[in-house]
């Protein structure tokens, strides 16, 4: 018996994310029924922040931060509301990403994730090889070690949320917005394909994630993507 699905949605704050509007809020819920399913939906501010200390948008901690949460504030509020339009409170939790990251369990766990993740040598050198590129492109240059630690951190969290709420609190099916460009990195591909039972072994069962897409459509031309994929990054 398959079992009823239940939603993971990491809402990563993109300049133009659809998530920013009514109608692709709207999409979401509609899309997948949530009004009828478990989902956690996770508004993703910590990783705003990394991504603008890499490209030097603000010029401290601090200042990254409070802009940041003020955005998703905006977002998690309008998601809030389309969920009670739709129906669909009671079934969910809508969340900043620190709910879930400073949790004991999440700390726990993630720091055996990157522990593995890391000593490991394909997936090291896949995250390496992006975080080189990101910081060569994007960043300012004056501290770069210290930008390829904030972008080594942004790719590390993002695999330990998903691995995390998919695999041990069990919201197997994740969503995200758009696929991915075929040439970006993408660190929890490779560990789903490549290394399916580090994840088996940290979670003590088989893998359960699957991966949906609230929108499949991607640009007419594809050699494009990945370069709009990083400027929307180097633009938040």
């Amino acid at each position: 018996m398959i079992p009823a699905a239940r939603y993971f949605v990491p809402v990563c704050l993109y300049p133009h994310t659809k998530y920013r509007t009514h109608g692709g809020v709207t999409a979401l819920f509609e899309k997948y029924e949530l009004r009828s399913h478990e989902y956690l939906i996770v508004v993703a501010d910590r990783l705003l922040v990394l991504d603008r200390l890499v490209t030097g948008r603000y010029w401290t901690i601090d200042s990254a931060v409070i802009k940041a949460r003020q955005e998703a504030t905006q977002i998690l509020n309008l998601i809030k509301r389309t969920s009670h339009k739709a129906g669909a409170h009671a079934q969910g939790r809508i969340v900043y990403w620190d709910e879930v990251a400073e949790t004991a369990g999440f700390s726990e766990f993630a720091g055996r994730l990157r522990t593995e993740v890391m000593a490991d040598p394909l997936l090291a050198s896949a995250i390496e090889k992006f975080v080189e590129r990101r910081v060569e492109r994007f960043g300012l240059g004056s501290a770069p070690e210290r930008e390829r630690e904030y972008e080594r951190e942004y790719l590390l969290s993002e695999v330990c949320m998903s691995v995390f709420c998919t695999e041990v609190l069990g919201y197997w099916s994740e969503v995200w917005e758009r696929p991915p460009a075929p040439e970006i990195p993408d660190p929890l591909k490779l560990l789903y394909d490549e290394r399916p039972e580090l994840v088996e072994r940290l979670s003590g069962h088989p893998v359960t994630r699957v991966l949906d897409f609230l929108y499949s459509d991607v640009p007419a031309n594809v050699e494009s993507i990945g370069k709009v994929y990083e400027e929307s990054r180097s633009e938040g």
